[in-house]
Formats: structure tokens, sequence, C-alpha cells
């Protein structure tokens, strides 16, 4: 009778170890090899190639105009930002997996040929997987504001 007690209980332990390792599985990764597809085409002007980064039911949230929708929509607003005349390059990114979508949040510096600085700022993605391939969804980016100009001194009214 002993026998059989300690046989139920390695079992037991058995089972529970199990499935522990059942729950063990590796976290799913961020697929940056997408995201970088995107600052490439971005970096190398390639306006049609940025509209395939998004999905079908993408909107992009320029800073200072409109809300862009559509495919159509986001290939024409990449033609006139003219990508590949500036240089972007991505940094301090945190990403999270939510539910079946992406987040991506971080901050950006932009290198314009004819400026010294960089202008940085940051951005807000999400992401969204359509059939095999991981698109961008929503897509939001302000720049930092510039430093105040330097106020002239006042004038007394006379």
């Amino acid at each position: 009778m002993k026998g059989f007690q300690f046989a139920r209980w390695i079992a037991l332990m058995t089972l529970a170890s199990l499935a522990g390792c059942e729950s063990a599985k590796a976290p799913d990764q961020f697929p940056q090899a997408a995201a970088d597809g995107w600052v490439a085409a971005f970096n190398s002007g390639d306006a049609a190639g940025l509209a395939l980064m998004y999905s079908p039911e993408a909107k992009i949230l320029p800073p200072d105009q409109p809300i862009v929708s559509g495919a159509g929509a986001i290939e024409e607003f990449w033609k006139t930002f003219n990508p590949g005349n500036v240089r972007i390059e991505i940094s301090e990114v945190e990403t999270r997996k939510l539910g079946d979508h992406w987040f991506r949040e971080g901050t950006y510096g932009g290198l314009y040929p004819a400026e010294g600085e960089p202008r940085v700022g940051k951005f807000i993605e999400l992401w969204t997987r359509v059939d095999s391939a991981w698109l961008i969804e929503r897509h939001m980016w302000s720049p930092n504001a510039p430093p105040p100009a330097e106020m002239p001194p006042t004038v007394p009214v006379t």
C-alpha cells in the first residue's frame, strides 16, 4: 500500500513539473526586421515601400496635420513628405506586446542635410499582423519643440 501511495506522489510531481515546463516557453519577440525595413525605406526615399509597411486599416497622425487613412493616402503623404531627404535614426525604443499587437514608443533624430544638428522627437507605433507580415496600424510622431528664440529687450512705453 505504501508503494502505491509513493508511486502516486511521484506521478503527481512529474505531472506538475511537466505543466511548469509547458508554461515556461520563450516570450514573443518584437518583429524588429519589420521596423528596420520601415527606417530603410524612409532613408532611401521609397514612398511606395513605406506605404506597404502599413495595414489596410492604418492611420498616421503626423504633427500639425490631419489624420491620413488608407494605403493610397498614406503613399501620397510620404511622397509629399520627401523621405530620403532626411536621414532618421531611432533610439531609446520600448516595446510591449498587447494581445495580438505590438506597441512601440521611442525617440528619433532626423538629420537634415542643410542643418548641422539633428532634430529630435518621439513616436508611437501600433503594429499588427496581417497574414504573415507585421504592419503598422497606427503611427504618430512629433518633433520636440525647438528652444525658444531669445526675446528682444522690452522697450518702455512713453
